[in-house]
């Protein structure tokens, strides 16, 4: 379960070139970190329950399992409850924790001085051991075996017959014993290294999780708003919250809230020291005043359950004030109307 420092730990960012760069698109590498395996796929071991199809080949015409018609043998074994199988003239042989080529090895050693120059061959036709869970909203959920090169998480979502719903909707938990993890499946291609290598037990659930952000303060219509597309910048939420309250917005106040990872308030940050470990609260704030605020408000991008908040304008609040004594004193004028004259004096 992720964890997050105590909220007055708070840290205040002003979005500039450098910080946009360094956070706008970033994209996490849960899985990267956590279950990626270093060194890359490795042979799985056969196991309990894997159908194994064994073929013994001999040089000459009146062997154990040769003759003028035939050139050997072909049959199909299952390791059974205790890891071992059974092979004509060899007796039973353990094959549960070898790989395949030990195993296929060891038939042949075994069936050297009772076969003519023997050769075997053995491949897995059913790998009940080794193979990942695939559940949720995907087309075809189920237990899938794992390929002995290697399967990478978004194979084994394609086997499953993939998302039923749009990538940046779609949330993947992955469960390795006692260890688990989510990400968005959108993350999973744009950030090649969370196309992590699986392995055996394996969990993956898919789930429909849609991204949302909340609007607030002096905008059109304060909401909670879905993402609709893969990205959502800073410009394009103010816009689909109705833009900014011309008569009351502080166009240089426009805050995003979000918890942030300590690698990236490291980044940029340096002097920056938290107070625990988690994820840090941090608060970005943009000018719309100065003429690249735009700019920066299209390359910095949202992400799921951010908060953005349109200052009010202190003139705004000191109309509001104003407005409370003008009722009291029975004074004609309404807080609109002063709001209007004092922006015609701070213009002047």
């Amino acid at each position: 379960m992720e964890t997050s420092l105590p909220i007055d730990s708070y840290l205040i960012v002003q979005l500039d070139e450098p910080v946009v760069r360094t956070v706008g698109p970033w994209r996490p590498h849960t899985f990267a970190d956590r279950f990626a395996i270093r060194s890359g796929p490795r042979g799985q071991p056969l196991g309990i329950g894997d159908t194994l199809d064994i073929r013994i080949l001999e040089a000459g015409d009146n062997g154990l399992f040769a003759n003028t018609q035939t050139r050997g043998t072909q049959f199909q074994v299952q390791i059974d409850e205790t890891g071992n199988i059974f092979v004509p003239y060899v007796g039973r042989m353990r094959a549960a924790g070898r790989s395949s080529e030990t195993l296929r090895q060891a038939i042949q050693d075994a069936l050297a001085d009772k076969a003519i120059q023997p050769q075997v061959m053995l491949g897995v036709t059913g790998n009940q051991a080794n193979a990942a869970v695939v559940v949720g909203d995907v087309a075809k959920p189920g237990k899938y075996p794992l390929n002995v090169g290697g399967t990478r998480l978004l194979d084994m979502v394609a086997l499953a017959g993939g998302s039923r719903f749009t990538t940046y909707e779609t949330t993947v938990t992955l469960k390795r014993k006692a260890e688990s993890a989510s990400i968005l499946l959108e993350d999973l291609v744009l950030v090649p290294n969370n196309n992590v290598y699986l392995v055996p037990d394996d969990e993956i659930l898919l789930t429909f999780a849609p991204q949302t952000y909340t609007i607030l303060g002096s905008v059109a219509r304060p909401s909670e708003i879905k993402f609709e597309t893969k990205t959502v910048t800073l410009a394009e939420a103010v816009a689909r919250g109705g833009g900014l309250n011309t008569l009351a917005a502080d166009a240089s106040g426009i805050f995003v809230f979000r918890f942030e990872e300590p690698h990236l308030v490291k980044a940029i940050r340096p002097d920056w020291q938290p107070k625990g470990p988690g994820k840090i609260p941090v608060v970005y704030r943009l000018n719309l005043l100065e003429p690249k605020g735009l700019f920066l408000a299209r390359q910095m991008w949202l992400r799921d359950k951010d908060i953005v908040y349109v200052a009010t304008a202190p003139a705004v609040e000191f109309a509001k004030f104003l407005d409370i004594v003008g009722k009291t004193t029975a004074a004609v004028r309404g807080g609109t109307g002063l709001a209007r004259d004092i922006q015609v004096l701070n213009s002047k």
